[in-house]
């Protein structure tokens, strides 16, 4: 099996890799952040529950103190205070709210800027109302300040154990994840784009930022263009078929409905005694045999074309004893539109070709040039040599002409070359067959045309004894 040749950090277990632990250690720093939020929102909640506490011890002392108005003692109190290491300062004041006492912490330890940043950074006051056990009167007021870091000993080595533990784990679990992913899902993914690879015998490359699932993509893409190839072709296959039996049932209906017309009117007695009208019906179907004949004949040298199975036999041939030997026929054919006829001879040159094809040919072209020309209109058959060794056979006419988006298509098969005359006989099949034959014959085909300008149906053939130049 061939191995992809895809570089190695561009390999897909390796970015899954990557990708994996990058997102591991992101959700656990998510994780760990929110474990150390809801510490520090804790902490927070317990620093008022913390000062509920200290202000409950005191209250009763400091009321005492501050009803005896005794500074001496109410400063031991405060002082007395300092010993919790959250406090920061610690005042008792009269119902005057005169101070009575005051203490303060000289130097607090220093904080971290972490600590700091979740916990706050400045002092909490809080304060109770003081009450006389033996009177009903206020007789002043405990306020304490707390710092809330110092109130959380321990927080910050517990922020960094829950941030190491997060990320641990998260490593961990990403690790696993990916070993996992990759006996499921990687292998078989890389086995499947080698798969692709390996039966075609083609090495495939990697894109520059490609991994294998991009090489798989590129070769499922591949594969379904040419399956949509393959299925264009299906359907174009099948509307010739469709457009090669429609066309073929009218074009065979035609001459055939004629002949059992009036085979049937001379059958039942219709003109018999009339011997002018009699040869006319018997002119009607032989003319409707040889269009049918001619049909039958088209499908079948296309047929044989196709199949590769049709004889071409090369020889020195005359083109102007050619077009000199069918003018007859070719007068005969313009007749019945009241055509004009000249021939242009204008070399005297053998070619080498197929007689039998180039009169085929021939025939084909001067049989178009009566069929899309104009009532009156002039047709031309010509030769004349052209540069680098080829000669040129060629029919001109004064018809509709073809646009020029339509002159490389018109050698197709069952394309007409005027969809806007219907009624004009034919299947669309005798510019391909001239086409086939004179490909076979080694020459080229063309048409030089405009639209309401005529038409100048053309081959070349290689003149007898040279080598001309490639077209």
């Amino acid at each position: 099996m061939n191995r992809l040749q895809v570089p190695f950090w561009r390999r897909l277990s390796v970015r899954q890799a990557q990708i994996a632990v990058i997102i591991g250690m992101m959700l656990g720093i998510l994780f760990a952040a929110v474990q150390v939020l809801l510490d520090a929102r804790d902490q927070r909640q317990n620093l008022s529950a913390h000062a509920d506490t200290i202000l409950a011890f005191a209250s009763l002392p400091a009321a005492r103190a501050a009803y005896r108005l005794d500074a001496v003692g109410a400063q031991e109190l405060a002082v007395s205070l300092l010993n919790d290491p959250a406090v920061a300062s610690a005042r008792i004041v009269d119902e005057l709210e005169l101070p009575l006492a005051n203490a303060i912490r000289d130097a607090q330890p220093a904080a971290g800027a972490l600590e700091r940043l979740l916990l706050g950074s400045d002092t909490k006051q809080f304060e109770r109302q003081l009450h006389f056990e033996n009177a009903a009167l206020d007789v002043g007021k405990l306020q304490i300040e707390l710092d809330p870091v110092l109130a959380s000993p321990g927080f910050a080595q517990r922020t960094w154990n829950i941030l190491l533990s997060g990320l641990s784990e998260s490593t961990i679990l990403a690790v696993a994840l990916m070993l996992i992913y990759q006996w499921i899902i990687t292998k078989r993914v890389t086995r499947l784009a080698e798969s692709f690879s390996s039966p075609a015998g083609i090495r495939v490359r990697s894109k520059s930022h490609g991994d294998e699932l991009d090489l798989l993509e590129d070769q499922v893409v591949r594969t379904t263009r040419a399956l949509a190839g393959a299925v264009s072709e299906a359907q174009e296959a099948n509307k010739a078929k469709s457009v090669f039996l429609a066309s073929m049932s009218h074009e065979m209906r035609t001459p055939l409905n004629a002949v059992i017309g009036y085979a049937e009117a001379l059958e039942m007695g219709i003109g018999v005694d009339n011997a002018e009208r009699r040869n006319e019906y018997l002119k009607n179907i032989a003319r409707a045999g040889r269009q049918l004949n001619r049909l039958l004949g088209d499908i079948l040298d296309f047929s044989k074309i196709e199949a590769g199975s049709i004889d071409i036999e090369l020889g020195d041939v005359s083109l102007a004893e050619v077009i000199r030997q069918d003018l007859p026929q070719f007068e005969e054919i313009v007749a019945g539109r009241h055509l004009n006829l000249s021939s242009e001879i204008l070399t005297e040159a053998e070619v080498r070709g197929d007689r039998a094809r180039i009169r085929q040919i021939l025939l084909n072209f001067v049989t178009n040039a009566a069929k899309y020309n104009v009532d009156g209109g002039k047709v031309g058959i010509g030769c004349r040599n052209m540069p680098d060794g080829w000669v040129r056979l060629y029919v001109r006419d004064d018809g509709t002409g073809i646009p020029k988006s339509r002159t490389d298509s018109i050698f197709e098969p069952f394309v007409r070359g005027n969809n806007n005359m219907p009624d004009i006989p034919g299947a669309g099949l005798g510019l391909a067959i001239c086409k086939m034959l004179a490909e076979g014959m080694h020459g080229r085909i063309g048409c030089d045309s405009a639209e309401g300008e005529g038409a100048t149906f053309w081959i070349d053939l290689p003149r007898a004894g040279t080598l001309p130049t490639a077209h």
